[in-house]
This record gives structure tokens, sequence and C-alpha cells, in this order.
């Protein structure tokens, strides 16, 4: 019988008490909120992508843990195309005709009526000498012809009257023999005397010296009131040639056959000689001639070629680099260069397959700057890779610039309550906005951007294409940029973990590149420059792919990372990943890691007011005592060894 409730009972009503409240379990309610964590991780598993990771930076399509996000390249169609096959070479500009004028008598110059550099005719009046003494001997010699002209006429009649007296047998024949032989002796000393008179109107002219070539006079040699000898050394001036001019080349032995074959052909070849640079052209001209022997210490064989040069482009003794056309090869499957990539097994081109990329072996032909022939292995109209094969192999996954990256990685996201469990508890899946931004980075840098998306250290190229593009070239001014974009990455990727290499190709891919800009493209690329290093990007200066950007674009796997503490090589302590955005900050924090003092710090602060330099870093090294100068080299070592985070 229950006991009666507290309280007070109704009126009337019989009094009864309240049932004691229930006690729950302890033990209970930790069991259930336990097996609901247990539900909970449970449902995560079930809904969580397993073992989705980004598959390393050296992988394909896929396999292993993952599959790595599709790599953007850019593409170019091979085409049908003639192929030039140029030799070139460094040459000497020489002049057809280089003369030293001489005096062929001796005297005072009385006039000299050139100028120095002026150019000349042939026959042109450049000096005269005193030829009074000259004139005077003329007369000389004429009065004396005179003299023995008037003595062979006299002995001409005693002649004529000895031969009526001997018909008239009035003289010995004798006699008239004797005249005969004056008259002959007179005749000889008369020639004797014309001939010196002759010679007398020879030096007058003599005395007019004149140009024997046309040219350019070079420096005059003397003066008017100079006296002048015939055995003087240096002359009285010097004419040059210029127009035709000629420039001599050497050819390795080989190319001799195939030049002579076209020679026997009766082919004109087209010689073109351009500047020092090699990107400037300078004068067109023909192949002339090979020289009789080839050189057996070099193996080479002197040619030349003659240029017309009426400007005076060519200057005698000038260094020119000479390409000579010998033959064009018509019809042949044409690529772009760098599209064409060589391996163990021989060279080989990635062509676009259905959104990925497949190795095509191939056997190259003829090449030419940025054009080469394939023989086989490639048909006209297929898509070659140019840029981002580095990253490639076999079948990988690949997107055209401008696509957008599929979220292959994703897997569906469960409705309902379920899903919003595993949302909360699961993983997070590997996220495609990497890919993405690799994408977009390497699409806006088009073909220059190719090598530079992922793994940390790329996206610095397409950084680059990104500011050029934004400088608005000139169709001519992308030509000169293409090559040098191409051979910045080509030494980057060379210069692998060598972050000093790695810069010195920025710098000097950046001065090149200085070189084809107008004042305003350079001052606006500075600023575009000036900006990307206050924001941790890409510098492209003496420093390199600041903001742990790599110079090549590339981004290999198994490359440790870019050293970031200073050296006398490496960039200053604004340039250091990891430390900040803002320089002031990362210097404060190296100079309390090397302890630095006020005065130190002053100096510091100093030499880096107008960012990094190898020339600022040489000045702060050199306010460092050797034991924070060890410590410094420490760090920089204990970085390069991977210890990324020190």
């Amino acid at each position: 019988m229950s006991e009666p409730q507290s309280g007070q009972a109704p009126h009337g009503s019989p009094t009864f008490r309240a049932p004691p409240p229930r006690k729950r379990s302890t033990g209970r309610t930790l069991l259930w909120i336990l097996l609901a964590i247990v539900v909970a991780v449970v449902v995560a598993v079930l809904f969580s992508p397993h073992g989705a990771k980004t598959g390393a930076a050296g992988g394909g399509g896929g396999g292993g843990g993952g599959r790595r996000p599709p790599t953007v390249v850019g593409v170019a169609t091979a085409q049908s195309g003639d192929i030039p096959i140029l030799l070139s070479a460094l040459g000497t500009v020489t002049p057809t005709a280089n003369v030293i004028v001489h005096t062929h008598i001796a005297g005072t110059l009385m006039t000299v009526n050139f100028r120095e550099g002026q150019m000349v005719k042939e026959g042109q009046l450049l000096a005269l000498v005193d030829e009074r003494p000259y004139v005077i001997a003329l007369q000389q010699a004429q009065g004396q012809l005179l003299r023995d002209q008037a003595m062979l006429a006299d002995a001409k009649l005693d002649l004529n009257r000895f031969k009526t007296l001997l018909s008239q047998d009035s003289i010995a024949s004798q006699q008239v023999d004797t005249q005969a032989a004056l008259v002959k002796q007179d005749e000889g000393t008369v020639k004797t005397d014309e001939a010196a008179v002759n010679s007398a109107k020879l030096n007058i002219i003599y005395c007019h010296i004149t140009a024997p070539v046309s040219g350019r006079v070079g420096l005059r040699q003397v003066d008017a009131g100079n006296y002048v000898n015939i055995s003087d050394a240096n002359g009285v001036a010097i004419i040059t040639t210029l127009d035709p001019i000629d420039v001599e080349f050497s050819l390795p032995e080989d190319n001799v056959p195939q030049i002579a074959a076209r020679l026997a052909t009766g082919a004109v070849l087209t010689a073109t000689a351009y500047d020092r640079s090699g990107a400037t052209v300078l004068a067109h001209g023909t192949f002339l001639t090979l020289d009789n022997q080839i050189d057996t210490t070099t193996g080479t064989v002197k040619a030349k070629a003659r240029f017309h040069n009426p400007a005076g482009v060519l200057f005698p003794s000038q260094f020119v680099n000479v390409q000579l056309l010998v033959d064009t090869k018509t019809g042949q499957v044409v690529v772009p260069t760098q599209a064409v990539r060589h391996g163990s097994k021989g060279d080989y081109v990635f062509t676009v397959d259905d959104g990925t990329a497949k190795m095509n072996m191939v056997k190259v032909g003829v090449s030419a700057g940025e054009r080469t022939a394939v023989d086989s292995g490639i048909q006209v109209g297929d898509q070659v890779i140019t840029d981002g094969g580095d990253r490639l192999t076999d079948g990988a996954s690949i997107l055209l610039p401008g696509q957008t990256p599929p979220n292959s990685n994703r897997k569906p996201k469960a409705s309902g309550p379920l899903g919003w469990i595993a949302g909360l508890f699961a993983p997070k899946a590997a996220d495609d906005r990497g890919a993405a931004a690799s994408a977009g980075g390497s699409a806006a840098g088009g073909s220059a951007a190719s090598g530079a998306g992922g793994g940390g250290r790329g996206g610095g190229a397409a950084r680059m294409q990104a500011m050029l593009d934004q400088l608005n070239l000139t169709a001519d001014q992308k030509a000169k940029a293409a090559p040098i974009l191409a051979d910045m990455r080509a030494k980057a990727t060379a210069a692998g973990d060598d972050p000093d290499a790695r810069r010195a190709a920025m710098r000097d891919g950046m001065h090149a590149l200085a070189g084809i800009l107008t004042p305003e493209q350079k001052a606006k690329l500075d600023d575009l420059r000036a900006k990307a290093r206050a924001a941790g990007g890409f510098g492209g200066g003496a420093g390199g792919g600041g903001g742990g950007g790599n110079a090549s674009g590339a981004a290999p796997a198994a490359s440790p990372p870019t050293p970031t503490a200073p050296s006398a090589s490496a960039a200053p302590p604004a340039r250091q990943s990891g430390e900040g955005g803002d320089p002031a900050a990362r210097l404060a924090r190296l100079s309390e890691f090397l302890g630095l003092d006020a005065d130190q710090q002053a100096k510091a602060r100093a030499i880096f007011a107008d960012g990094p330099s190898r020339e600022a870093f040489a000045k702060f090294r050199a306010i460092l005592r050797p034991d924070q100068q060890a410590k410094l080299d420490a760090r920089r070592e204990a970085r390069r060894g991977g210890d990324g985070n020190q």
C-alpha cells in the first residue's frame, strides 16, 4: 500500500502523499553520450573520402593514394611549312680595299684637300706637293731636247750632201758612213731628251696626289707644310672602301660538302649580318667564296660574303653574327622548338589526347630558331604541348588555358541529417581551390607560365607573364620576349636547388627583357614588380623569385624548399619566406635572432631602406660580428637541410 502523499488534502477527502522523484543512473547517461559519439564517428568515416590526397608533384594521371590536379599546359598546332637550313658563325667585317696613299715624289705639301672621315671618289685630288722644282726641271729637259734636235737636223743635211758628192765620186765612201753614224747618234740623244721631258711632266702630275680608290678617308697623317718623301711609312692618307664590303667568317669542315654542292648547281646563297646580340639585322648580302684549304688546327674553313653597305652600317673590323641560308626544306611538319623534349630513349613530343598528355617518340629534322621540323612521330594538325611538359608523364591529366579544373577529388555530399553530421566530423577532402589557383595562374601566364603551377614554389613564370600582359607588348616584342622567357626557364630549371643560380637566371632574364621594352614599359614593369615584392610575390629582380617562387617555374617533388636564410649570395631578410609580410617585421625578427645591438639595427635599417639586393646584403654581413655571421650561416645551412621552420 503506497504511502499517503504529502500536503493537505481537500476538505472531505482522505489525506495522500506525492511519490518521491525517480533517480536516473549517471553511468547510463554517459553510455548514451558515448554511443552517440561512436555513431557520429562511424557516419563520418563512411562519408569521408578515404585516402583522397593530392598526388606527388612528379605524378601523372593518378594512382597510389590519390590523383593530383590536372596540369595546365600551353599548346600549339603542328603545321606544314618550310624550314630554312641556316649556318651561323661569328664574322669580321673586312673592307674590299684598304689603301695607304703614298707620294711618288719628295717635296713640301702645299695644300691638303680632304677632311678626316670624308668619302672620296677615285681620282679626287687629296693633296698638292710644291711643283715648282719639277716645272723648272721640265723646262731644262725641253731646252736640251731642242738643242739635240737641231744637231740632229744639221747631221742629216750633212749626210745628204755627202751622199751627193759620193755619187759624183768626189769623196770617199768612209766619210759618208761616218756621217750616217753621227745622225744615228743624234737621233738617240733626241730620244733620251724626249724621255727626260716626259719624266719631268710625270713628276708634275705626281705633285697632285689623288685617291686611287673610292672610299672613306681615315685620320689625317700629315698637314700642309710637311715635307713628304717616298719612304714615309704612314703615307699621306688611308682610304678604306666601305661599299661594297666583305665579311669573313669560319665554318666547320663538315659543312663544306653541302655548300660546295649548292655552289656547283649555280645557286646564290643568301647571307645575313646581325649585330653582336643577334637581334638586329644589319645588312643582307650574298655568299662569295670559300678558302682553298681547311685550317687543320681548328677544323674550320674560312669563307667570305659580300654586302651592300651604302649607309655604312657595317664597319671595318666589326664583329658580327652571320647567318648563311644554305637550303630550304619544304613541306615539313613544323612544331615550336620548345615542344620537343629529350629523354634517355630519344626525342619525344607530348600531344593532347582527350584531356590527357600522350608521349610520342619523334625523329627530329632541321631546326631554325623557334621552329623545328619533325620527320616522323606526329602529323599535321596534332596539338603539341609547348609549356608544362616538364611536369607531365604519359597519360597525365591536363588542362588547356582557360579551362576549369574538374572537382574530381570531391565525393557527393550526403543530404539530410547524416550529411550534416558527416560534414561536422569528416576530414576535409582535398581542396580543389589550389588546383584552380594553379590553373588560373598558368592560364594567365599563357605559354610562359607553363612551368609555374603548384608545389608551393610555382607561379613565378605565370606572374611574370601576367606582368608582361599588362605592358601591351607589340607583336615584335612578344616574339623577342618568348625566347628570353624560354631561356630563363631553362637556366632556372638547370639550376636545380641552387637559389643563387636561379636568382642569377631571373636577373639575366629581366635585363634581357628590359632591352626590348620602351621607357614607359620599363617604368610600368618596375612598378608592377615593386607591388609584387610588397605583396610577398614575384619580384623578378636580382633577388630572383621572391616570396618562395621558383624562378624556373618547375616544382620537383623531391626538391628541398628554397633556402630563406640570408647569405652572401642569397636574398636579404626582406625576402625570407615564412617570416611575415612586413619587411620591417622580418628585419626585426632577424635582428632578435642574431642579437644585433642598437647601432647594428640602425645600420641594417639604413642598408635595406631601398629594398633587398645582393649589394645590400653584402653590406649587412659587413656590420656583423664573426659570431653573428657564423650564426647566420648556420641558420642558412639548417634551412638548406630542410628545416624550413627555423
